[in-house]
């Protein structure tokens, strides 16, 4: 799967051979919330969402110590899947509670740019006539439907923002609810930029 290459493919460029496992979570979620941007929600469906997070290394100290991670989102209703890696730093509020907020890049399976059906204008002497025509017609509300309905991330590469939510139940196991965006924020190109936002709930198991 796509998925699953964007994953191995950043983790075998980003994350050191011999870091050491630290936590594993994993959860469900909702994908596509149209929270940031357009807030038209196109593609919403539910998502598997997991992560792998490494020990902090120690030269990255001067960075406020994060942790390295590897992680992403499988889809389960056929819309974009992505999976990549970064950084994460981890905030704690007494014994039980704790927040984390990461930043990463991702390689996503979605669409660049919608596949839109062209026509002719030239051939249409008046908007009338372009109003009259079944097949102009017909063609317009495609490329309509396509643009109301499909999300264009512009990039296949993306930047990922992830804040979490967690509560420990002991020494190994916490419960997190999560909130991440991923787009380009028109960094490195001018294309399309609609992003998406996904949330929900994970099981965090600590080594």
């Amino acid at each position: 799967m796509r998925f699953l290459s964007s994953v191995f493919l950043c983790a075998a460029t980003t994350v050191p051979a011999m870091a050491q496992v630290a936590e594993v979570r994993a959860g469900i979620g909702v994908h596509d919330l149209g929270v940031i941007g357009d807030f038209t929600v196109k593609e919403q469906s539910g998502v598997i969402n997991g992560e792998i997070i490494f020990e902090e290394p120690e030269f990255l100290k001067w960075a406020l110590s994060p942790q390295p991670y590897i992680g992403g989102q499988l889809n389960l209703g056929g819309g974009t899947s992505y999976g990549g890696a970064g950084l994460l730093w981890r905030q704690n509020f007494g014994e039980k509670f704790y927040v984390d907020f990461s930043f990463g890049v991702v390689i996503h399976d979605g669409t660049l740019e919608a596949d839109l059906p062209t026509i002719d204008l030239d051939q249409f002497e008046t908007v009338e006539d372009l109003q009259t025509d079944p097949q102009a017609q017909a063609i317009l509300n495609e490329r309509f439907f396509r643009i109301f309905n499909t999300l264009e991330y512009g990039s296949r590469i993306l930047l990922r923002e992830q804040l979490t939510l967690g509560y420990r139940l002991d020494d190994k196991w916490a419960l997190e609810g999560y909130f991440e965006h991923v787009s380009h924020g028109n960094i490195w190109t001018d294309g399309p930029n609609d992003g998406s936002e996904s949330a929900g709930f994970r099981v965090n198991r600590k080594f």
